[in-house]
């Protein structure tokens, strides 16, 4: 969003990218003072980071002023959700995003890596597919300005496991890794898990369940692998 002053007579709005050519632009409707422009998008064509320069047009002459736009994504919580009824462990988990850069972003997926259920959300590899529904936040929500933070949850389990498995629910720990995937790269955050208080049963036709009791403690070595 652009603010103009209440007296201004500028006409359209001009988005410069590092290269020098226009990256989008936009009409200033009459006694308009506050302009969107669009530099985000869903469907391709959103920006890269660097240094923009932003023109306002006015008739025949013009003023200018550089932006840096640059993403700064990263994880900084990231909790076990848990029932409301019975106040365990339900084997999902929030993970909390902020964008402490200077232009927006948007989080298009996040998945796990070596996490101990199978059917866990899953990190988009190459040209690779993957279930990017999110629990919360709201479609509309998943765009990150400059400042944001915001809570996401997918749809699937994460520490869900089985007697098969190489980790229990007694008093046992996991590792795995989260990935937040945005259009500007990867940011990728290691957590341990301790796992405890047996199986939360809340499918008796189920053969994988969550834990009754989980604590996430973050790890070093996270970071944007872009």
């Amino acid at each position: 969003m652009v603010t103009l002053a209440d007296d201004h007579d500028v006409d359209q709005l001009n988005l410069i990218g590092p290269d020098g050519t226009t990256f989008e632009q936009s009409t200033v409707a009459q006694g308009a003072t506050g302009v969107e422009i669009q530099i985000v998008f869903k469907t391709g064509g959103t920006y890269s980071a660097g240094e923009y320069e932003l023109v306002a047009v006015t008739g025949e002459s013009s003023e200018s002023m550089s932006l840096e736009l640059r993403p700064d994504i990263q994880i900084v919580d990231v909790e076990p959700e848990f029932d409301e009824d019975d106040g365990y462990s339900s084997g999902r988990l929030f993970v909390t995003v902020e964008n402490v850069g200077t232009g927006p972003s948007w989080v298009y997926n996040i998945g796990f890596r070596n996490a101990p259920y199978r059917n866990a959300p899953e990190v988009i590899e190459g040209d690779g597919v993957a279930d990017t529904t999110f629990e919360r936040p709201e479609a509309s929500e998943e765009f990150l300005s400059p400042g944001t933070e915001r809570e996401f949850l997918k749809q699937r389990g994460v520490l869900v496991i089985d007697d098969n498995d190489d980790v229990s629910c007694e008093s046992d720990t996991a590792e795995l890794t989260v990935v937040v995937q945005t259009p500007h790269g990867d940011i990728e955050q290691p957590i341990r898990a301790e796992l405890s208080g047996g199986y939360h049963i809340d499918d008796q036709g189920a053969i994988q369940h969550p834990c009754k009791d989980v604590q996430i403690e973050l790890l070093d070595g996270g970071g944007d692998n872009a």
